[in-house]
């Protein structure tokens, strides 16, 4: 007999198909190649920087690279930025597991600070950036490390998160001078900006 209890069954949690599947993926950081950081001599290609180069950092200084990671992977899945979703200004392409500064409504009431470090992987289908297969073709990701962790200016205004020399392997983030949000709380706060995008837009409107 089919059953006609609709308490039968207890409601499914949501899964995060691209944490399931591609669970080792998720955790890769670092700039792809190509990725325009800005140095003491003008914008440059993170591939073409050397330990010792000074780049710009949030706080407006410039500041020494310790060391340089480099690794050549074939990544399975990555994300393209459309120019201007994160202030960029060219389209470009992230790791999933590379944290961005972003500053975001709510992020202060749940987080104790209005800029946050939010994993890449959390930013699909927000202002237009996607998922992208990638795995036809290798590419150099480069890992800049300092005295102190940085927020490094990359592609004009992208906030891209860089470790300190004591957690350049470590396999969580966790900061001491910035707020980190997980998976599933980066997009709770990414969507609370959204709703504040389209109600500033609907109050626009009303307006006119």
């Amino acid at each position: 007999m089919l059953m006609q209890s609709a308490t039968a069954f207890e409601a499914a949690e949501m899964v995060d198909l691209e944490a399931a599947l591609f669970p080792a993926a998720m955790m890769r950081s670092g700039m792809i190649e190509g990725t325009r950081v800005e140095a003491a001599d003008g914008w440059r290609p993170v591939e073409s920087l050397l330990r010792g180069d000074a780049v710009y950092t949030w706080d407006g200084g410039l500041r020494e690279i310790r060391a340089i990671l480099r690794e050549e992977v074939r990544p399975v899945r990555v994300l393209e930025v459309p120019g201007g979703a994160l202030d960029n200004c060219a389209e470009m392409t992230l790791m999933p597991g590379q944290h961005m500064a972003l500053d975001l409504p709510g992020a202060e009431a749940a987080l104790g600070r209005p800029t946050v470090l939010v994993p890449a992987a959390a930013l699909a289908g927000w202002r237009g950036i996607a998922w992208t297969n990638c795995k036809a073709r290798r590419v150099e990701v480069v890992t800049l490390v300092f005295d102190e962790e940085e927020l490094v200016w990359a592609n004009s205004g992208a906030l891209f998160h860089c470790p300190d020399a004591s957690r350049q392997q470590a396999a969580r983030l966790v900061s001491p001078f910035f707020a980190v949000a997980g998976l599933e709380e980066a997009r709770r706060l990414l969507g609370q900006e959204k709703e504040c995008s389209t109600g500033q837009a609907d109050a626009f409107r009303d307006a006119a």
